[in-house]
């Protein structure tokens, strides 16, 4: 139970259950010399969210002005309280997550690891959202705002290559492949996120039905002979002759289709060596660096007056000003990144036991 929610909505169940079947302790297994441990994973289980926006958004209360929004009534001013928005039918978000998977070991354990493969779908994601003007006492609200599907394929894999009394290796791969799908929202809705600099309100991103979540809604730029993007020109997708808020379009997203891991542990008598990366590969970012400083009239700023840095493609582009909504700026984001690598000695006796 949650008192973020109203007495109807407050309470709810959440069960689980997993099961497991070691294989190789059957007897077409058990004497194996290859396969020393098989063991097949099924599961599922519900969970609940309740991180709301505010503590109380599903009653209604009001809030105290202060002293410069006081109201005069004869020759006395009074502190007035506002209304707050809220949202009497707030409910749990859920999520549901069907897994099944298989650990494997081979060689007495030289060589291990899992594989498995997961769907997990959320119902009622909670989101702070915008309202039409006049439908409620806010223009920002708390609701219950649609179902998003999360599914993929994780695997790992380990191998002692060696192992002796003075010689030691190991090293260990793993993998996750995932995609996401927003499959409703309220109303059809379609939800802006993703505010960026370079203007008032602009938002780069959307939530929307069919689509991955925050992926980038953009005008597709048009590219002249030379292969350099053409300044304020787009391609008119609905072909009315205008290039109009309807020409924006789904365009890629910042999730990655491909996560890898990988780690190894060597020693040799005293010394050891190891290291440790990751690695992320179909991801994109929106470079509002880029965006918003790679154009001429960033150049000089009349507030100070002063001359400003800006960045270096603006050589490439040659904009007068910025094209926030062009998918120009929407860059593959794919890396590699080693995090440690560690070489070390162990000393013997340094302090001679002192």
């Amino acid at each position: 139970g949650s008192t973020r929610f109203a007495p109807d909505n407050r309470n709810a169940i959440f069960p689980a259950v997993a099961l497991g079947w070691k294989i190789n302790e059957e007897g077409f297994l058990r004497d194996s010399k290859v396969v020393s441990q098989l063991k097949l994973r099924l599961g599922w289980g519900v969970t609940g969210q309740q991180g709301l926006e505010g503590a109380y958004d599903y009653m209604g209360r009001y809030t105290y002005g202060n002293n410069f929004a006081m109201y005069p009534f004869g020759s006395n001013y009074y502190i007035t309280i506002r209304p707050e928005g809220y949202n009497a039918d707030l409910r749990w978000e859920e999520t549901t997550t069907w897994n099944a998977g298989l650990d494997y070991a081979f060689l007495n354990d030289r060589i291990y690891g899992s594989v498995d493969y997961y769907y997990r779908k959320t119902t009622d994601l909670l989101s702070y959202v915008a309202i039409p003007a006049g439908s409620n006492l806010s223009n920002m609200i708390t609701r219950n705002v649609g179902d998003l599907v999360n599914k993929g394929i994780e695997f790992s894999i380990n191998g002692k290559i060696i192992s002796k009394p003075t010689m030691y290796w190991e090293l260990g791969l793993n993998a996750t492949f995932n995609s996401n799908e927003i499959t409703s929202l309220y109303d059809g809705a379609q939800i802006p996120t993703g505010g960026i600099a370079g203007g008032v309100g602009n938002e780069i991103q959307v939530h929307a039905v069919g689509q991955p979540r925050n992926t980038f809604y953009v005008y597709e730029q048009v590219y002249d002979n030379a292969g350099m993007p053409v300044e304020g020109m787009y391609v008119d997708r609905n072909g009315d002759g205008e290039i109009t808020v309807a020409d924006k379009y789904f365009y890629k997203d910042p999730n990655a289709d491909l996560y890898l891991g990988i780690s190894s542990n060597f020693s040799y008598q005293d010394w050891s060596f190891s290291f440790a990366g990751r690695a992320n590969f179909g991801g994109y970012v929106y470079n509002n660096v880029q965006s918003e400083n790679g154009n001429y009239n960033r150049l000089y700023r009349s507030e100070g007056p002063y001359l400003s840095n800006i960045t270096s493609d603006v050589s490439e582009t040659n904009f007068n000003v910025a094209q926030v909504f062009s998918d120009y700026y929407v860059q593959e984001a794919s890396f590699f990144r080693m995090d440690n690598i560690t070489l070390s000695y162990m000393f013997k006796d340094l302090l001679k036991n002192r």
